[in-house]
């Protein structure tokens, strides 16, 4: 069923994708509105679950937080890995197309794990996947459009930049799937939350969020804060 839902990610990504074809004046302020969702969603949602799940299945809350973190430096790590391995090819002449490569590959496995997190996400309940869903679907449309963006700067042709697009659109479906075929254990769901909320986090704090405020604009700071009341009316709507 998760797998379903994910067909949503699929879409905006490739949504995301055509609007970078086309043209990105809104491009930041869709980022803005992505990373206060995001941030919104880890702490007022999937942290608290983790709150709920630690007591529940008495796991100490210092075991999970520390997850959180890992969580966050995973992703961290992935994404300096592609960097670094994007910067050594781009010093050598004639390697502009797999710089591009690295980079869309490397987006595109941050979609594998957006699935993951939709499919953990309703492992843990119904109202749990939807926030989950709500937030991965608006970071995947910029996750999209980043993905054609990155891939034209380095010289990468149309039809493979149309290729990566739909391999980065799959990728939150095949990790959803994944997620469903998996069995897990409601003390293992309570560590896999936690790692995505960490997740979550980098991804609107540390990956969308710098490039928001890199230029300072009082319509971004208030879509950024639209994004965050979006995740509490979203988690407070589904809770009555």
């Amino acid at each position: 069923m998760s797998a379903l839902y994910a067909l949503a990610a699929f879409a905006m990504t490739l949504a995301g994708g055509a609007f970078a074809f086309r043209y990105q004046r809104y491009l930041l302020y869709i980022m803005a509105f992505s990373s206060g969702l995001l941030i919104g969603v880890a702490f007022l949602d999937l942290i608290p679950e983790v709150a709920v799940l630690a007591q529940q299945h008495a796991i100490e809350i210092r075991e999970l937080m520390l997850t959180v973190i890992a969580g966050f430096l995973a992703i961290f790590l992935l994404e300096k890995l592609t960097i670094i391995h994007g910067e050594k090819q781009h010093d050598a002449p004639g390697h502009h197309h797999n710089v591009g490569l690295v980079g869309a590959i490397g987006l595109s496995f941050h979609s594998f794990l957006d699935g993951l997190a939709i499919g953990v996400g309703f492992k843990a309940g119904t109202q749990v996947g939807l926030i989950v869903l709500l937030a991965v679907v608006a970071h995947d449309f910029a996750d999209g459009l980043n993905t054609v963006t990155f891939m034209l700067a380095t010289r990468n042709s149309r039809w493979r930049t149309g290729a990566l697009l739909a391999i980065d659109a799959s990728a939150p479906v095949l990790g959803a799937l994944c997620a469903g075929v998996l069995n897990i254990a409601p003390r293992l769901l309570a560590f896999q939350l936690s790692f995505f909320a960490g997740f979550l986090l980098y991804l609107g704090a540390s990956d969308l969020l710098p490039q928001v405020h890199a230029k300072t604009r009082g319509a971004l700071i208030a879509a950024t804060i639209a994004g965050v009341a979006m995740a509490g009316l979203l988690v407070y709507a589904l809770q009555v």
